[in-house]
């Protein structure tokens, strides 16, 4: 007899699959895709005897694993080993209901792919705030976006969240509503995860957050939340190939699965955790806010470590419960100053950190900030930083973005649902928003699948990042002090003649300061660190000849 919760999930399944697979009796789900694996997550509606073929070629498959019991109402996690590095595979899963004599069924072939080479040519996709649980998503829609991005054929799927929770009760909810919530995804990220590896992002309405925590523990959203996400969905932990968080938590949850790193082909990817490290409030502001130390030391080794041409930064949103892209971006721990916008509070509200995310983001040549929360498209770029707001799948109004938080952008804003398609190369990042639209609604000018927008990234090195090693051109006295204050001198020889320009910029990568701009001939030269305007905080200065650029960081102290 089927379990009640199975039973829920072909319900579902049957609203949103072709009716050709209305009679499936297996949910597979992949993720934590490795140089030489991958995790199978099978959900079966009863309890069954299950093993995979695989191998390289379709439709030949010269591996096989051993056979596994999957319980009833339980997924089966297991691991493909021993694979091999830039490969693609290709595998079905045999099944049959557990102590039958009859022959194994077949599933649909499907495919993955482990770790790409530097130099390979790949793609994934981004989809954020699909909201199944409330009114503002479609459970029409995003089923048609999930299919979009299986035509794509990427090697992952990135879902920046809102996806599972929902923290509008977050008092009165409980175990058995949060687990019912993960459950019933299944059926949707069925469509595309049996061949694009699922990575999650956690979102607000996750109600993963240190605040939730610590309310009536074990007994609360944030406990419940991870316990099923981790039950029904295989996140990266540290192992080797992913670095991440390395604190195990209590109630059963140990390593909660919630950042995380990796790097694949000529990129390095980073999904935060916004929500684990703030503990005051259940929507904090301002300073409030905070990723903690250990997850920004985690990021800063993970940015200043890694030699990758491209690399990407994750979060549902910039500073947790905020809206919009580059205006909150300077704020609080994002950014440095305070809520009016003119005021450095970094230095004292973060003794003893680096600087702030963002620019240890431009300072480590962060190509793409991609976020959520907002329910709309918007490209933004600060300090060399491109902020993409990535829309929502399953909106079928195509309005709610644009009407609630467009204001909250200054560039770029568009209606519509759908996701991003990201296509790296060895030299080149192209980004794509591809559209999703119920048949109802499209027209000449709407087409499902189509992409909307479109743009290129080229380096990973921003205006203030670039440092050159110094040539003979000219030499920078080194005995500079540090801190600065608004006299400081710097001195430098110029071994040739021709332009020189000396400029300083602030943590946002905006220029503040012009201290030389002009034509110089040999000799040594000194510009006055005239900051008296500036508050306190880190700037850096850059030093550029006609062949050379170099970038120095300097802490202004008034």
């Amino acid at each position: 007899m089927m379990n009640v919760r199975i039973v829920v999930l072909m319900v579902l399944s049957a609203m949103v699959l072709p009716g050709a697979l209305f009679a499936q009796t297996i949910n597979e789900i992949l993720g934590r895709p490795t140089n030489h694996s991958v995790t199978m997550s099978i959900l079966c509606d009863r309890q069954s005897d299950v093993y995979w073929e695989y191998g390289t070629r379709s439709g030949s498959y010269s591996l096989s694993t051993t056979t596994y019991t999957a319980a009833l109402d339980t997924p089966l996690v297991v691991s493909f080993l021993n694979l091999s590095p830039n490969t693609r595979y290709y595998y079905r899963t045999r099944y049959r209901t557990k102590g039958s004599t009859v022959s194994f069924s077949a599933g649909s072939e499907h495919a993955f792919h482990t770790q790409r080479a530097p130099g390979s040519v790949f793609r994934f996709t981004i989809e954020a705030d699909p909201h199944p649980y409330d009114k503002k998503g479609s459970h029409s829609l995003w089923p048609i976006a999930l299919k979009n991005q299986l035509a794509d054929t990427v090697d992952f799927l990135l879902d920046l969240g809102d996806t599972f929770g929902d923290d509008h009760n977050p008092t009165t909810i409980t175990s058995a509503d949060v687990r019912q919530l993960h459950l019933d995804d299944r059926a949707f990220f069925g469509l595309v995860s049996h061949s694009s590896p699922l990575l999650f992002c956690l979102g607000n309405h996750e109600g993963e957050s240190g605040y939730y925590l610590l309310q009536t523990p074990p007994n609360n959203l944030a406990v419940y939340g991870t316990l099923w996400r981790k039950f029904y969905y295989p996140n990266p932990e540290p192992d080797g190939f992913y670095s991440g968080n390395t604190t195990s938590e209590a109630f059963g949850m140990r390593l909660p699965e919630n950042y995380f790193a990796w790097e694949w082909g000529d990129a390095l990817f980073v999904v935060l955790d916004s929500w684990r490290g703030y503990t005051v409030s259940a929507k904090p502001r301002d300073w409030e806010w905070t990723l903690g130390k250990d997850q920004y030391d985690w990021l800063k080794r993970t940015l200043e470590t890694s030699k990758a041409k491209f690399k990407f930064v994750f979060s549902h949103h910039v500073m947790g419960e905020t809206r919009g892209g580059i205006v909150p971006a300077q704020l609080g721990e994002w950014g440095g100053y305070e809520a009016d916008g003119r005021t450095w509070g970094f230095t004292a509200n973060r003794p003893g950190w680096a600087m702030p995310i963002h620019q240890l983001m431009v300072q480590n040549g962060v190509n793409i900030f991609f976020q959520g929360h907002d329910h709309l498209f918007a490209r933004e770029q600060l300090g060399g930083v491109i902020y993409q707001e990535v829309p929502m799948p399953s909106d079928s109004t195509y309005t709610i973005g644009m009407l609630a938080n467009a204001d909250a952008y200054t560039s770029n804003q568009m209606d519509g649902a759908g996701h991003i398609r990201v296509t790296v190369s060895r030299d080149s990042v192209i980004v794509e928003y591809v559209s999703a639209y119920l048949p109802q609604d499209e027209d000449a000018t709407h087409k499902n699948g189509k992409t909307r927008f479109s743009y290129s990234v080229k380096t990973n090195i921003t205006p203030v990042a670039s440092n050159r090693p110094i040539p003979d051109e000219f030499a920078l006295e080194q005995n500079y002090p540090n801190p600065f204050n608004p006299s400081t001198l710097i001195r430098y020889q110029l071994k040739g003649s021709g332009p020189v320009s000396l400029r300083v910029f602030d943590v946002l990568g905006k220029e503040v300061e012009t201290l030389v701009n002009e034509w110089q001939a040999p000799g040594w030269y000194e510009a006055k660190f005239a900051a008296s305007d500036l508050p306190s905080g880190i700037y850096f200065y850059q030093l550029r000849t006609a062949g050379t650029v170099l970038t120095k960081k300097a802490l202004l102290v008034k």
